[in-house]
């Protein structure tokens, strides 16, 4: 005969689909995109754990805290970057190539970004990719008195342009069509920071090193054999 369907309250409940297991990679990822939509400052561990479905608890089995994990968060951004030895690319080229990628990457993630203003988290955060840079431009034959000046003056760079171009992008986005409105010194700032004044800026760093380290002629280069940190 005709097979009757059970009332619904009296169904089988589904099976649920088997989740995916909890891996230190899973939850970097997870958190990765939960603080790339919605920001850092929304982000809690609670909400990672309903997202993934567990407590916040199973965190600490793959993070000693939620600093290093958060951490993890920011290096991975870091990983993603134009940032590895080009063997035989001459120092200054190296700097043309990786501090656009570096500027790309904050802009594209900014709420990543901001992760490495976070003091309790920055550092640890940043430490896997300062040391591949330190190394990268040490390997080359950069002198270590001439780097630390040359490190300052990009890190500074960097970090200043990038913060306050992505804080000109905001602003532009609450202001839209009335930008035309603002004062002239506003409308002037506002525009400045473009693909243009980057390339400039990091040309005139170029400079700046030659600079200090005259006489030296400046002619460092990744080395082309293997066994360059990577």
């Amino acid at each position: 005969g005709r097979i009757i369907p059970l009332p619904k309250a009296d169904r089988m409940p589904e099976k649920k689909q088997q989740k995916q297991a909890l891996s230190r990679d899973l939850i970097v990822d997870t958190a990765f995109r939960m603080i790339d939509e919605k920001g850092y400052r929304a982000f809690t561990m609670r909400a990672l754990g309903t997202e993934l479905g567990v407590s916040a608890m199973a965190f600490y089995a793959h993070f000693t805290s939620r600093e290093e994990m958060l951490a993890a968060v920011c290096s991975r951004l870091m990983e993603s970057l134009d940032t590895d030895p080009v063997p035989g690319e001459r120092w200054d080229d190296t700097l043309r190539r990786t501090m656009p990628s570096l500027r790309k990457g904050f802009l594209d993630h900014p709420n990543i970004a901001e992760i490495s203003l976070d003091d309790s988290v920055a550092w640890l955060g940043l430490a896997k990719h300062t040391e591949k840079i330190v190394n990268l431009h040490l390997a080359q034959g950069m002198p270590e008195d001439i780097f630390r000046k040359a490190w300052a003056m990009v890190d500074a760079f960097l970090t200043g342009f990038t913060g306050n171009e992505a804080a000109m992008i905001r602003g532009d986005a609450l202001v839209g069509e009335d930008a035309d409105a603002l004062p002239k010194w506003q409308q002037i700032v506002r525009s400045a920071y473009t693909d243009e004044s980057f390339s400039n800026g990091i040309e005139i760093i170029i400079e700046g090193v030659k600079s200090i380290a005259a006489p030296d002629p400046c002619e460092w280069y990744t080395p082309s054999e293997e066994g360059v940190d990577s």
